[in-house]
Order: structure tokens, then C-alpha cells, then sequence
């Protein structure tokens, strides 16, 4: 993944426990042998695709550095485009800073310096103990050269100039880009673009007239019908319901799978060639397909369900036993609760009381789907039942215009405070957290509380795992001075070493990076926050508070503390001295941590060796059933953004932090920036795609963060400056510390107008762009129809209107054209009829290849299928490409159901699930399918599109069969 790293990375975490402060000189021999991954794919959508991976490094690092700003933000989105920019920000900030200051500081540092002279301070004699990387660093100043000081103040005043400077600007080309892209025409047509979420509704507005007859002063004319309302109910019953019945499905594919694959591996030791004959002819038929066979049993209730799980209790007929002992087959302890239901025996306490019974597993578990399934439809005839699925208090407000939308979030919705706020923006459906929908004003400032409190105690507790891992990496030395682990001297030297070493740096890695990170995305959610874009928003506040607190701060006193105790305790006097002269040693630990880093993250990055082990090594270890490897096949790494996000700008922090106090900290900076550059320009752009895109938010926030470096350095530097004492022990620049004082104060003011002139233009749209965004919008509908082959008047009612693409208002007199209607309606419809032959042909495609597919594996040897896996690999394909991603391939009719469906919640339109189990030869999964047509419709299998090799592996040709249709639409709204 991007965001893990070479595990050999963390070791410096563990130096801050054992205070090893100045032993930054000691680090010798860094080096990483990494490769490129290249992922060869085509089972995205074609606008995701890209060019394979030169294998000329030559030419792929030109293609690097050549990939455009379009490139990148068509292929993931504006949170990768600006992650990659902050990284060329930080670039821009640094390396300037590091030709200036590394050239002024370290000879002035350097020559003439303490290192390990005596000297006369005061009348009393001092002795110096400065070495290695400590002699190119603030404390080696001499106390007869404090006049030097005044460099520091200027290079300080420089770097923080420059610094603030280029905040200032990468803040206003944020809003420049960031303006341009939600203003595009493309983006316009979005149904976020135009839908508002609006929260702590009070009880009179909770309908869709009330809000429609609210916000019609938005729309022109007051009309109704330009406005959609959704008000959110809360479905929490049926949430639980299908959830459960969702993991039940899940247990049942495996329980399935698992006899399959015992049958297939006595079936070709049987060498049984009549049923893989079978097989091989019945492959392609439509008998297979879930729907088939079941028409007649539409009627079945609760009571056939019961009869039919009996027969598959005491079934004895099913083919699979012909291979195998009933005994294979997993069994079920159930027991009888209070109202009277069977549940399993592992829901309640192991001493429970009561009646129990032992089944079948299988067959408890195709009964209990098909009761969730009858409860379930029951629900959903009942969906506007006031007093079961009760209203939230928060509802979506979509449009005609984007602008309106804008207008609405921006302004006060009701004269009595707290009402209908927070309002959110770009809202996309599938980002939504449902659950989160009826949280009220009162219950968010508990979660928050709460949220809080949970992450104080992850401050306070972080040091016990800390602590135990530092414990193990000094094994070697515990097992030969604690007596009760006298047991580990007789294990071999090599072990002890990897346990303390390697395996202790991926635990810590793995703590700090991926388990952190999933507790406080959790905390995110506990607050409240509505979408996963908000979510990720708040887990980069968190997480970069944690990094900055556990891996800065603590680091850097836990160093300098280590060292500077003892001292003070044998002469409590020259507390000043002591404190001036060790504090800035903690620099030392991060020109380990920073260089090992950036090699670790850019190596990590670029070759995803995490994936690589899970894909080749623990996913093959796993039951994988037919809906896991389709799941495995056609999704893409995706990058979690709170996280990146706040592990890059907690480094940009550390070398602003030690820019003036140890120069040489801009060297390692400046490298690990431009190593992450390469690295994640060719990761978003090759490897990873976006799911949930903020449109820069998280840029924002971490540019705004770096004011936490510039801070700290200030304050330190005062405190520096005033602990500085001459050879008569007077303080020497307290002039430097009065000036830095002056500095912090105008920074302060600096950072208060520059946010209090540019945040209203952070989220909301100005008035004054709208113009432009319909100009450009105009354009390229009119380039489009220029483009048109056909111009054909059309009257067909069918035709796409300019107002289906919610246009109406915003090309002006354009409309009235009829000429241009007509034509627009001629290309809308072309598209939309290509679309649909283009997915006829594939459905054929599907079957014609299914079938030769699967015929191959009945007759031929592993090899030569082996040879033919891009023909399955083509199909897949073919069968991504039957399901419409963009709206302009659907008709109008589905295109107005699926944006009225859009912001519905999406547990009111869970499909019904399909039982997918794989073809094989022996005929058990046709078996199995006839077997359970006594389920009727509440219980439907399919072996469409998946078959066992001879390996015992699951592969797929198609998606799981229950997947909704607009499963790849919804990304797109």
C-alpha cells in the first residue's frame, strides 16, 4: 500500500525510549534495493486507464516528471493532484532554504566551535563535549563568538518569510484550482454538484414540501419541480437485518465452496469424465442464471421454508454424497431462546441452559437466508410507515443549478440558532456514512466529548506498547540479566536477533501506520461526521495532532532528557548551560528517522510489496469464494488520505522545527521530498485510484499545518536565544530573542488575516463564476454538436432534453434554439443506443467465451488453460463493460430513476442475495441449484461465471450475479 512502508523504516521509534540522543553519527551504511511495480490491468473503466510502465528507466522516469496536472486529476482525483503538489510545495520551500542556510550555518557553526576545548565561563572552566553531527549544529558556538547568533536570526527570519510566503501562495492556487475544477462542465452535471445536506432539521420541516416550499426561492420562479427533497428516515431495523443476512450469505458461499472443493479433488482422482462432459455442455445454458426456475414458486412463505430446510435436513439424494462421508459436512449447535427461534449456541454464554440441537449447517443456513429475506421484504412494503422507520433530522436538497446550491449552504436557513446546520456540500452518494444521518446537535457534542477522551487516552496509553517493543528489541541484553527469561539462552543468536530486530521494527510500523490510523478513522465516525470525505478530513486532525505529539515532541524531550538528568543532578547550576547545549541533540535522532523513512516510504511505494504478499501469499491461504476473487480482480488499491496526508506534513514539521538549530536537517528533508515525489506521482498515476476525493480539503489542512512547525520554532529559538551566555555569563542575544518575540507576534497577525481573507472562498463558489463556468459549459456542448456526424431533425419524445441533463437556466437563449435542442437530442439518444448495443454484444461475448472456457478445463491439461487465461481475463473485461459508469449510457427513463434513487439510502435497495458458487466437473454446483429451487424466491443460486480449476482455485468471468447495475454508476454522481 502507499502508505506502509520498508519495515526496516521504524527503527528509529525505538531509539526515544532509550534516550539516545547525538548518536545520529553513528548511522552509517543506509541503503534500499526496491523495484517498480507494474500492474498490467484493463478491468477499470477505460477513463481510468493509462499507458503500461516503460521498462526503460529512462524513459520512465521522464514520463514521471513529463505526467500533466490534467493527467493526474483525471486519473485520482484532486486529493491525489494536490498530494503531489504539496510535495512539490515543500520541495520549493526547502531546497531554496537548504542552499541558503546549510551554506551560511554549518561554517559558522563548524569553525571556531566548542567541540571539545575548555572554556572560561564566568571565571569558572567548562569543558565541551561536542562531536560528530553535534559540530555542525547551534550548540557548537563558542561562548566568546555569540555574536555569531545574529546569522541565526537572519537565516530564522528568512526561512519563516519564505515559509509563510509560499503557504500564502500554495493557499491561492488552491482556490484557483480547486474553483476551476467543481465549475467545470463535467463536474456540473454530478448530482453532488448540486445537492446540499442540510442537519438538525426541526419537526415543521421534516417533509419534502415543506423544504421544497423553503428553498424555492433558490430556483427560478419558485418552481417546485426544479427542487428534489430526500428526508431521511431511520432505517436502522432494516439496516441490522441485512447486514446479518449479508455475513450469513457470506458463511454459506464457503460452506458451499468447501464441499466443492473436496468433491473436485475426489472427482479427478475418479478421473470421472462423463460429468465433466456434462459440465462442459452445460455451461452457457440459462438455466444457470439465478432468476430461472424459481417463477413458480413466487408464492412460498414462511411455512415452505420450514418444509424445505426439513427435506435438507434429511435429504439423502444430494449428489455430493457420492463422493463424500455425510460426516465432511459442518455442523451447527443450535439453541432455543426465550421466544421459542433456534439461534446458534455460540451468541450465548458456553454455560447456557436450554434445548439444543445439532443440524446441518448448510442447511440452517439457506433457512435462515430465506427467513431474513422474507423479513426483509416485508420491510420494505412498509418503508413510509411513520411509526416504524421514523424521520431524521437531515435531508438532501438537490437543484437545478450548482450555484443554488452554493447559495443555499452558504446562508442561514432558519432564525433560530443551531437550526439546519451544519449544511454540507459535494455530497456523493456513495461517500455517505448512513448511520451518521440522524445524529442530533446535543448527541454530536457527546460523541465529540467522547471522541476526545478516547484519543487523550491514546496519548497517555501509547506508551505501553511503545515500552513493550522497546523491551523487545534490547532481548539479547534481558535475556542474560532477568532471571525468569532465563529459558531464552539456549534459542540460537540468530533468532533473538530477528525477533529484536526486523520483526520488532514491522510490529512498530504496522502500530504506527495502519492500527493508529483505523482507531481514529473509527473516532471520525463516533463524532458524527456524515461522509467519508469529512471522515478522512478528521482523521488527519487527529492523526497528525498523534504524530506530532508522540513522534516530535515526546521524541525530542525524551532525547535531550536522557542526557541532560544526570548533569543536573551533579551540578544543579548550570541548568541554562546544560539545557542550551543538549536540547538541540534530539536533531540527531531524525537525520536517522527522516533518511530511513524516505527510502522505506519511496521503496514501499513504488514496489507495494504489501500487496504483493497478500495477493501472493496470504490470499492464496484463504477460502476464496467466486465473490472474492471477482473482488480481488476488479478492485484497485485506493489511497486512505487522512493518512498519507498527515505522515508527509509531520515531516515537513520536523525540518522546520530543526531548520536553524541543525542546518543539516534541510538536507535529509529536501531528499525525502523529492524521493516521494517520484515515488507517488508514479503510484496515483500507475497503481492507485480514488474512491472518496475531499476536491483539496485535506491540501488545505495540511498546508495550514505547517504553521505548527514555524510556531515551535520560534518559540524555541526564544528560548534558545535567551539561554545563550558570553564568557562572563551574561546573557548575550537577548536582542536576537526580543526580535524573535516580535516575529511570533507578527506571524500570529499573518496567519489570522491570511485565514480570515481566504476562507470563505475554501468551500462556497463565488457568484461571479458562474457566468464563466455557463460560458464554458456552452462551449462544449456546442463543439459537441458540431462534432455530431448526424444532424437529422428527431421528434422522438425518447430524445435526451437539455433539461434531463439539468441544464435548463444555464445556457441562456442557447435553449430556445431549436435547431440546437434537436441536435442535442440527436447525440444524447446516439450515445445512449450505442451504449445499449455495445451491451447486448458483451452479454453474447459472456456466454459464447463462458462456455469454451469451461470446456477447456473439462478436456485439457493445467498448461495449456494456464495458456489461455487472457481469454477469462477478456471476458472479465467484457463483462465490466456491460455495466454503464457514466450517465450519458443510460436511457433517459433510468437516468431520471437513478437520480431520484441517488440519495435514498442504499439499504432500501439491497438486492436480494444469489448464493454464487463455482461450476465443476462433477456436476455438484447443478446439483445443488436443482436442490434448492424448493427455496423458491427467497433463496436463489447461480454458477454463472465461475468455475474450480483443476488446482482447486476459484475463477471468474463476470461479477457476482446479485451486484446492483449502477454498481459502477455511483461512483460517477
Amino acid at each position: 500500500m502507499a502508505n506502509s512502508s520498508n519495515s526496516s523504516g521504524d527503527e528509529p521509534f525505538l531509539d526515544f525510549l532509550s534516550g539516545q540522543a547525538g548518536v545520529g553519527q553513528n548511522k552509517q551504511g543506509i541503503a534500499v534495493k526496491a523495484f517498480v511495480l507494474n500492474i498490467a490491468t484493463y478491468l477499470v473503466q477505460g477513463r481510468l486507464r493509462v499507458e503500461a510502465v516503460p521498462a526503460n528507466p529512462i524513459k520512465w522516469i521522464r514520463r514521471i516528471f513529463n505526467i500533466g496536472d490534467e493527467e493526474l486529476k483525471a486519473k485520482c482525483g484532486l486529493d491525489g493532484y494536490f498530494f503531489i503538489r504539496l510535495l512539490r510545495a515543500m520541495i520549493i520551500i526547502f531546497v531554496p532554504l537548504m542552499v541558503i542556510i546549510v551554506t551560511v550555518l554549518l561554517p559558522i557553526n563548524y569553525h571556531g566551535g566548542k567541540d571539545n576545548g575548555i572554556f572560561d565561563v564566568g571565571g569558572e572552566s567548562v569543558a565541551a563535549n561536542i562531536t560528530g553531527l553535534d559540530t555542525l549544529s547551534w550548540q557548537n558556538v563558542a561562548p566568546s563568538q555569540t555574536n555569531r547568533y545574529w546569522a541565526h536570526l537572519v537565516c530564522a527570519a528568512l526561512a519563516i518569510s519564505w515559509t509563510l510566503y509560499r503557504i500564502y501562495r500554495e493557499k491561492l492556487n488552491f482556490i484557483d484550482v480547486r474553483q476551476r475544477f467543481l465549475t467545470s462542465p463535467e463536474h456540473r452535471l454530478k448530482a453532488s454538484a448540486r445537492t446540499v445536506l442540510i442537519t438538525n432539521i426541526p419537526n415543521e420541516y421534516r417533509s419534502k414540501e415543506a423544504l421544497e416550499a423553503l428553498y424555492d426561492v433558490f430556483v427560478d420562479n419558485d418552481d417546485h419541480s426544479r427542487l428534489t427533497a430526500w428526508v431521511n428516515r431511520d432505517y436502522g431495523s432494516l439496516r441490522t437485518l441485512v447486514a446479518r443476512r449479508r455475513s450469513l450469505r457470506h458463511a454459506l458461499e464457503k460452506e458451499e465452496l468447501k464441499i466443492l472443493r473436496h468433491v473436485n479433488k475426489k472427482h479427478r482422482k475418479s478421473g470421472d469424465v462423463t460429468a465433466s462432459k456434462r459440465t462442459a455442455e452445460n455451461t452457457s445454458q440459462e438455466s444457470l442464471a439465478p432468476d430461472d426456475g424459481n417463477e413458480a414458486h413466487s408464492e412460498h412463505d414462511g411455512q415452505s421454508i420450514s418444509t424445505a430446510y426439513e427435506t435438507d435436513c434429511h435429504e439423502k439424494a444430494q449428489l455430493w454424497r457420492k463422493y463424500l462421508k455425510p460426516s465432511t459436512a459442518s455442523k451447527i449447535s443450535l439453541i432455543r431462546a426465550k421466544d421459542g427461534n433456534w439461534k446458534p449456541a455460540s451468541s450465548f454464554q458456553i454455560w447456557a441452559s436450554g434445548e439444543k440441537l445439532v443440524v446441518p449447517k448448510i442447511a440452517w443456513l439457506r433457512a435462515e437466508i430465506a427467513r431474513l429475506t422474507v423479513l426483509i421484504e416485508e420491510l420494505l412494503l412498509k418503508l413510509d410507515d411513520e411509526e416504524r422507520f421514523k424521520k431524521q433530522n437531515s435531508a438532501f436538497i438537490q437543484f437545478d443549478r450548482q450555484m443554488s446550491a452554493h447559495m443555499a449552504c452558504s446562508l442561514v436557513s432558519h432564525n433560530r440558532a443551531g437550526r439546519m446546520s451544519p449544511r454540507f456540500l459535494e455530497v456523493a452518494p456513495h461517500e455517505i456514512i448512513w448511520p451518521n444521518m440522524g445524529v442530533t446537535s446535543l448527541g454530536r457534542f457527546v460523541r465529540t466529548g467522547i471522541a476526545l477522551v478516547l484519543f487523550a487516552a491514546m496519548l497517555f496509553l501509547w506508551g505501553i506498547p511503545t515500552t513493550v517493543l522497546a523491551s523487545i528489541s534490547q532481548l539479547d541484553t534481558l535475556r542474560s540479566t532477568v532471571s525468569w527469561l532465563y529459558w531464552l539462552r539456549s534459542w540460537p543468536s540468530w533468532v533473538i536477533s530477528l525477533i529484536s530486530g526486523p520483526l520488532t521494527s514491522i510490529l512498530l510500523a504496522l502500530l504506527v501506520q495502519l492500527v493508529v490510523p483505523a482507531l481514529l478513522r473509527k473516532l471520525a465516525v463516533l463524532v458524527g461526521t456524515p461522509t467519508r470525505s469529512k471522515r478522512e478530513v478528521v482523521t488527519q486532525d487527529f492523526y497528525f495532532t498523534f504524530l506530532f505529539i508522540e513522534l516530535v515532541l515526546v521524541t525530542a524531550i525524551s532525547s535531550g532528557i536522557a542526557n541532560v538528568i544526570p548533569q543536573i543532578v551533579k551540578d544543579p547550576r548550570n541548568i541554562p548551560t546544560i539545557l542550551a547545549n543538549d536540547l538541540p541533540k534530539s536533531a540527531n535522532y531524525f537525520f536517522n528517522y527522516l533518511i530511513v523513512q524516505s527510502l522505506g516510504f519511496s521503496g514501499s511505494v513504488l514496489f507495494q510489496y504489501l500487496r504483493i504478499l497478500y495477493i501472493t501469499v496470504i490470499w492464496p491461504w484463504f477460502t476464496q469464494t467466486p465473490r472474492e476473487e471477482a473482488w480481488l480482480q476488479t478492485t484497485i488499491p485506493h489511497q486512505m488520505w487522512g493518512n498519507v496526508y498527515s505522515l508527509t506534513t509531520n515531516f515537513a514539521v520536523i525540518g522546520l522545527i530543526y531548520c536553524i538549530i541543525s542546518p543539516l536537517m534541510l538536507v535529509f528533508v529536501s531528499i525525502t521530498f523529492s524521493l516521494f515525489w517520484v515515488a507517488y506521482r508514479h503510484n496515483y498515476y500507475y497503481v492507485q485510484r480514488n474512491k472518496v476525493d475531499t476536491h483539496g480539503l485535506l491540501f488545505n489542512n495540511a498546508v495550514s499545518q505547517l504553521f505548527t512547525g514555524i510556531y515551535v520554532l520560534e518559540i524555541a529559538l526564544i528560548g534558545l536565544f535567551l539561554l545563550v551566555r558570553d564568557t562572563q555569563n551574561k546573557y548575550a542575544c537577548s536582542s536576537q530573542a526580543i526580535i524573535m518575540i516580535v516575529v511570533l507576534v507578527l506571524t500570529a497577525v499573518f496567519h489570522f488575516l491570511m485565514e480570515q481573507h481566504l476562507r470563505p472562498l475554501y468551500e462556497f463558489l463565488p457568484v461571479a463564476l458562474e457566468d464563466s463556468a455557463v460560458d464554458a459549459e456552452r462551449e462544449r456542448f456546442l463543439i459537441h454538436d458540431d462534432n455530431e456526424p448526424s444532424r437529422q431533425e428527431s421528434g422522438d419524445s425518447d430524445g435526451i432534453e437539455l433539461s434531463e441533463l439539468n441544464l435548463v437556466g444555464t445556457l441562456d437563449g442557447s435553449v430556445d434554439d431549436p435547431t440546437k435542442k434537436r441536435a442535442s437530442r440527436v447525440q444524447m439518444k446516439s450515445m445512449s443506443a450505442t451504449a445499449a448495443n455495445a451491451r447486448k454484444a458483451l452479454s453474447r461475448l459472456k456466454k459464447e467465451t463462458a462456455a469454451r472456457v469451461t470446456e477447456m478445463h473439462a478436456y485439457v491439461a493445467e498448461p495449456i488453460v494456464r495458456s489461455r487465461r487472457q481469454e477469462v481475463a477478456d471476458q472479465l473485461a467484457a463483462a465490466l463493460a456491460g455495466y454503464p459508469d457514466e450517465l450519458t449510457d443510460l436511457s433517459p427513463d433510468e437516468r431520471d430513476a437513478e437520480l431520484k434513487a441517488a440519495f435514498q439510502d442504499p439499504v432500501t435497495r439491497e438486492p436480494a442475495p444469489v448464493i454464487w458458487i463455482p461450476q465443476d466437473p462433477a456436476g455438484i454446483s447443478e446439483d445443488v441449484i436443482k436442490q434448492t429451487i424448493k427455496y423458491g424466491r427467497y433463496l436463489q443460486y447461480s454458477n454463472a461465471g465461475a468455475y474450480l480449476t483443476t488446482k482447486n482455485k476459484c475463477e471468474v468471468t463476470q461479477p457476482a450475479p446479485d451486484v446492483r447495475p449502477d454498481w459502477l454508476l455511483e461512483w460517477g454522481l
